[in-house]
């Protein structure tokens, strides 16, 4: 009886994770923290894209880390001013996916993103879709999405990086791939995603 103790044991010991528990199920890449309220009553600190373009450090997360919690920055809520250049209403996981960049002559490769998850999320997301809607005129978008001339906005949304898109070169160097436009380093990943309020700037 002991022995058979002892080979139920062993067995339970190296029984793989999926027989321990199941796995964390997301319909798209860290889903959870995308379309997450829980931070919308947290005071937003100001920031500009300049600033995370060139010190926002990137993270270890990568297209493995599916299920992935918000940690450090992620759990904070930043204020930021841009001018939209690109907004995509049309995409597969539902968001409207806004291209933002410091000047209105900025090159559009030197770009962040933010993402409004759809309405069927909270009804604060479709009150940041209709601000956006009323500050840009989403009717008369180009073909991918491009806004001429751009228009200056406030989004104010958690800090998130999309590590989905850290992709590793044959050399084994990270970067950033297939982010829309904004590739230009691994701090353009950098989103505010969710965003939870669009303003006027002041």
């Amino acid at each position: 009886m002991a022995r058979w103790g002892l080979v139920v044991g062993s067995l339970a010991l190296v029984a793989p994770p999926a027989a321990r528990g199941q796995a964390c199920v997301e319909p798209h890449y860290r889903w959870s923290e995308k379309i997450d309220t829980a931070l919308q009553t947290r005071p937003a600190k100001p920031v500009d894209i300049a600033t995370i373009l060139t010190a926002w450090a990137p993270v270890s997360l990568t297209s493995r880390d599916t299920c992935a919690p918000r940690e450090g920055r992620e759990d904070s809520v930043f204020a930021l001013v841009g001018w939209v250049r690109r907004v995509r209403l049309q995409e597969s996981d539902g968001d409207w996916h806004v291209e933002l960049t410091a000047a209105p002559a900025t090159p559009v490769d030197s770009c962040i993103i933010v993402e409004i998850p759809a309405e069927r999320y909270g009804a604060i997301y479709r009150g940041a879709r209709a601000a956006l809607a009323s500050l840009v005129d989403t009717t008369r978008l180009g073909p991918r999405g491009d806004l001429r001339p751009p228009v200056r906005v406030r989004f104010t949304g958690a800090a998130f990086f999309d590590g989905f898109h850290q992709r590793a070169a044959p050399g084994g160097t990270l970067h950033a791939d297939q982010h829309g436009r904004c590739n230009s380093s691994l701090r353009a990943l950098w989103e505010l995603h969710p965003v939870y309020g669009v303003t006027a700037p002041g």
